[in-house]
């Protein structure tokens, strides 16, 4: 770095005499001055001198090696600035064309970089090779030649770069390819709806070079430039995510990818940890498990996305990704995995309560409709199921005796109110499926009922007070309902038989808490 500190103004005063030599391509072309064969012989001829006289001051010894570096680089940059007029600018040039003269002139100048150590050679060389497209843009479309133009020249650039440890070449071909990308596609704005579009196929090629390239350098260096390597390795996925965030407008095409990448990450996170890459410091693969996990958790919440069936979708996922952080947090010892996961099936319930009454009924069986063995049953269920394997199985270690108590009947608690929440869902699907006759109302409240006792008998089995005070909440809750609404209305049979299944009910809970009382209670 200290060779940079020195030179960087160097560099950047070769590349203002670049865009002078741009400027004169450009200028003589509008003028019509010289027929494009003419200019890009020209270019080619000035291109070889000036890189001529600068190999021969450079080999002349130490007092003109910066002077013929400099030459050298910008008689290459010259070279690419005319394969850029020629293959993008006009359509002088065929693509193989382009491709042979660019894998001819970066081969040359990166075999001398090498072999004499011109770092300064390697990065004028590499600025007028992306310095060209970015002045000379064309009004048609040569984007295949600016393709194979820059995947040469990165293929080189990053090369060379690993072979030497000189990082400042793979950051610049990074910086620019992707700066390109962004200028070609407001100069053309082309359409993009598709994953097989040219534009996708381009952000993805992209990013799978700069991802595979980025880390072989991080393997290969083992240095302190490791972790760099990986950091921009974040930045080409995030650049990637942005691009494909606005050239994919369908949220399916979205959910995908974030899969894709989420899958991607993770495989990277458990190759760090398994390897232990020198210089990649523990918290870069929390990083990478962490970037897995957002991605992931971004794709599966997109997933149904446009159907009728998303909500269903959605508590099914996010349930078991609740469920797996508090295993992995159980396993772990983790608190905070177990409170995170926690979070998450709390406020899938809510999710759920607020959608589960107009989700389409997903019945295994076709047209047949079976209570308690349908998707939404099963949703309900995996959601209660959760709450009580929390509260039976799972303790936080930062809580004592007593908090871990409390803890454990307020999952209890929730879970019961999702099993109320399933009683009320799958006997209301009855009554609409199967047209029962009688009042669905009446036989909400008997089973609302039924499961207030229920409740209390759960209350004497575990000992825990707080069951009966909701016990008691529920029953009461379904005798005012019965008295301000089921009372209403004709009387009949049916109701005459629920009203005594009701007060049957509440005889059995006063049974249930006289023989409560009469034992010694656990708070």
């Amino acid at each position: 770095m200290e060779l940079w500190k020195k030179h960087w103004t160097t560099a950047l005063g070769a590349l203002f005499v670049l865009a002078a030599f741009i400027s004169l391509f450009k200028y003589s072309a509008d003028q019509g001055w010289l027929t494009d064969p003419i200019k890009v012989g020209a270019g080619l001829i000035i291109g070889a001198a000036a890189a001529a006289i600068g190999v021969k001051l450079h080999r002349n010894g130490t007092a003109y090696g910066l002077a013929g570096e400099l030459g050298t680089g910008l008689g290459a940059a010259i070279g690419y600035t005319t394969a850029a007029y020629a293959g993008i600018y006009t359509t002088l040039w065929e693509s193989m064309t382009v491709l042979v003269v660019m894998t001819a002139i970066t081969t040359a100048v990166a075999a001398y970089a090498y072999r004499f150590n011109s770092r300064i050679l390697m990065m004028v060389s590499l600025l007028g090779s992306m310095v060209a497209p970015l002045a000379m843009r064309p009004e048609t479309d040569q984007v295949l030649q600016l393709f194979l133009y820059l995947l040469v020249m990165n293929s080189v650039v990053f090369a060379i770069s690993v072979m030497k440890g000189w990082i400042e070449l793979r950051l610049t071909a990074f910086v620019f390819t992707w700066l390109l990308y962004g200028v070609y596609y407001i100069h053309f704005l082309p359409e993009s709806d598709n994953w097989w579009s040219m534009l996708m196929r381009y952000a993805i090629a992209a990013f799978v070079f700069y991802l595979i390239a980025f880390y072989i350098a991080a393997w290969r260096e083992r240095s302190s430039l490791a972790g760099v390597n990986v950091y921009f390795s974040f930045a080409n996925t995030v650049l990637f995510g942005a691009w494909a965030a606005a050239l994919l407008p369908e949220q399916g095409a979205m959910t995908v990818l974030l899969l894709l990448i989420g899958g991607l990450y993770g495989v990277l996170a458990l190759v760090i940890y398994r390897f232990r890459m020198a210089a990649v410091s523990a918290a870069t693969g929390h990083i990478h498990a962490a970037l897995a996990a957002i991605a992931l958790l971004l794709g599966l919440s997109g997933l149904g996305s446009g159907s009728d069936y998303r909500p269903l979708v959605g508590a099914f996922v996010w349930t078991a990704i609740a469920t797996v952080m508090v295993l992995v947090g159980r396993k772990l010892r983790s608190d905070w995995l177990i409170l995170g996961g926690s979070f998450v099936w709390f406020f899938t319930g809510i999710y759920w309560f607020a959608h589960a009454w107009d989700v389409p009924r997903l019945n295994p069986l076709g047209g047949l409709y079976i209570p308690f063995l349908n998707g939404g049953a099963i949703a309900w269920v995996a959601l209660a199921a959760f709450g009580f394997y929390v509260s039976r199985q799972v303790k936080y270690k930062a809580l004592d005796q007593e908090s871990a108590s409390i803890v454990a009947v307020m999952y209890a608690v929730f879970s019961h109110i999702i099993v109320g929440g399933l009683l009320t869902v799958q006997i209301t699907n009855v009554y609409e499926e199967y047209d029962v006759a009688g009042s669905v109302q009446l036989a909400l409240s008997a089973a609302w009922g039924i499961y207030a006792l229920l409740l209390f008998l759960w209350g004497a089995y575990s000992r825990q007070r707080p069951f009966r005070w909701i016990g008691s909440i529920v029953i009461v809750l379904v005798a005012l309902k019965a008295i301000l609404i089921d009372l209403s209305g004709e009387s009949s049979l049916y109701k005459i038989i629920v009203f005594l299944l009701l007060g049957a009910i509440s005889f059995g809970i006063s049974w249930v808490n006289g023989k409560w009382q009469a034992k010694p209670e656990q708070q």
